[in-house]
């Protein structure tokens, strides 16, 4: 086991909730993080899913058909390409990113790496593609994907009772898919099923997913600096 996958192993069962107080996220966050664990991971942040024989060894990806994984970690490879320019800066090659998605919150590295695009931490290896499976660092990359979703025009610009926990678990699914709050696409309302499918196991009322989310994030300082 390598030394990441050993910290990770080690990490097995973090107070994902606390993690997520730590980022100066609002309480909203913490909210939105149970429902996105419980529809991408269960909690497990060794999970993942895409093709396996790309996965790390410490991982454990989950049971998909192969049409899903392969499609994954194309999605993964798109994502990677999309943006060479920055990401082959990194010393860790092309391979390691696409393996799909993974971690508690089930994130494209490309994605979850979005950050550090053009930094000396990216270029020195500081991140790596295999930070999903970090329990600290596949939260800090939830949050500020979650806070660059809410800076999108496409949810600034809803109505204000749209402005809610569904609609950025819809932007998690795909950022296109933040302003159907009519569902008109077949994943929105896939979206809608899954989230209340978790919130009624998680002991939730289902009130939760029209939690308003607020626009403005003052204590939080950016993913750069909560990993530097």
């Amino acid at each position: 086991m390598t030394v990441v996958g050993a910290a990770i192993y080690s990490a097995r069962k973090p107070s994902f909730d606390r993690m997520i107080r730590r980022t100066g996220a609002p309480p909203e966050m913490v909210l939105l993080g149970k429902l996105q664990r419980f529809t991408e991971s269960r909690g497990n942040p060794r999970t993942g899913l895409g093709q396996p024989e790309l996965f790390p060894d410490f991982a454990e990806p989950r049971n998909a058909s192969r049409a899903a994984q392969v499609a994954e970690s194309k999605a993964a490879g798109i994502g990677y390409d999309r943006n060479a320019a920055a990401y082959s800066q990194s010393p860790y090659p092309r391979e390691m990113w696409v393996f799909g998605s993974g971690g508690p919150y089930g994130m494209l590295p490309s994605s979850a790496l979005a950050p550090w695009r053009g930094t000396e931490a990216l270029r020195r290896g500081k991140v790596t593609p295999y930070d999903v499976f970090n329990p600290w660092r596949a939260t800090v990359f939830f949050v500020d994907y979650a806070h660059r979703l809410v800076n999108r025009a496409e949810f600034r610009e809803l109505p204000p009772a749209h402005r809610t926990l569904l609609a950025l678990k819809r932007g998690m699914a795909s950022p296109g898919l933040i302003g159907d709050y009519n569902e008109a696409k077949a994943r929105s309302r896939t979206t809608r099923h899954n989230t209340e499918k978790a919130a009624r196991e998680l002991g939730l009322d289902l009130s939760v997913l029209d939690t308003p989310i607020p626009l403005d994030w003052p204590r939080y300082p950016g993913a750069a600096e909560l990993v530097p």
